[in-house]
């Protein structure tokens, strides 16, 4: 139970971060 609670906390302190990477790589690619 433990391991999934780290995986969901994980993941939602991740997906901004992942987000972040694909705005930058579309923000290079127009310039």
């Amino acid at each position: 139970m433990v391991s999934v609670v780290v995986f969901e906390f994980c993941v939602m302190r991740c997906q901004p971060l992942r987000r972040a990477l694909v705005c930058n790589r579309r923000l290079r690619n127009k310039a």
